[in-house]
């Protein structure tokens, strides 16, 4: 197939890209070569330089039209990982996560609904992030915690407690048909962005999934990146010999 992948330079996408060239796919990359992600000079990027031969590379931007335009011509599937990530830094960049994560999606959208073109299959990347604080079991059945308790995180309380018996509540799995209940601004807009492909392509006969991602991790990865959270302290232990 022609298949374009955005964030195709990232860690997931650089992967996904050697695979689908692996299988005889045609292989389009849009990224926008990040600085978080791909450092100070972003052109000399080991990820970009592992795109494997005959991957067309486009530097644009979800977020404007026609870098859309550009990269869907010709395409037969879009593979969408572009977004920005971690619980973190939209607590303060809220516009930032919106405007790429949301409105990058939308424009991607728009141009299927209003442009001829051959796409007939959609994949995007969702985010565990979507089920919040994920499910628990409490006396009366099961329970969805909201937002913690400022008071409780400065006492160093951290366990979801009962709202009937104050006692931590059992974390039970947390199911594809658990209910979602984002608890952070990212959260949220990877719950819209899944909701808006979902709802839109289905309509539109395009054939789409969303994928539910946990903690992503792997070669490539970079550790500096305020996003990588757990697994940056995780792996730089194991560097050190802790």
């Amino acid at each position: 197939m022609k298949t374009l992948i955005t964030g195709g330079a990232g860690f997931i996408g650089s992967s996904l890209a050697k695979a689908f060239v692996a299988r005889g796919d045609t292989v389009t990359v849009l990224d926008n070569l990040s600085p978080q992600i791909h450092g100070a000079s972003p052109d000399e990027s080991p990820l970009l330089g592992a795109l494997p031969p005959g991957v067309r590379f486009i530097k644009g931007d979800v977020r404007y039209a026609h870098d859309w335009a550009q990269a869907l011509e010709g395409q037969e599937a879009v593979v969408h990982l572009v977004a920005e990530t971690g619980t973190g830094q939209p607590m303060y960049q809220v516009d930032r996560y919106v405007e790429t994560n949301i409105r990058g999606t939308s424009l991607l959208l728009d141009h299927l609904a209003h442009h001829p073109h051959s796409i007939s299959r959609v994949v995007v990347a969702s985010s565990r992030s979507i089920y919040g604080e994920g499910k628990y079991r409490g006396p009366d059945g099961d329970v969805y915690p909201g937002m913690r308790n400022a008071r409780d995180m400065r006492a160093g309380q951290f366990e979801c407690l009962s709202a009937q018996t104050g006692k931590p509540l059992e974390v039970v799995a947390t199911d594809e048909a658990s209910k979602t209940h984002p608890s952070s601004v990212y959260g949220i807009t990877k719950l819209v962005q899944e909701q808006l492909v979902l709802m839109t392509c289905s309509a539109m006969g395009i054939g789409v999934a969303a994928l539910r991602f946990q903690n992503v991790y792997g070669p490539g990865q970079s550790l500096r990146n305020p996003y990588t959270g757990i697994l940056s302290i995780f792996s730089i232990l194991l560097l050190r010999g802790n």
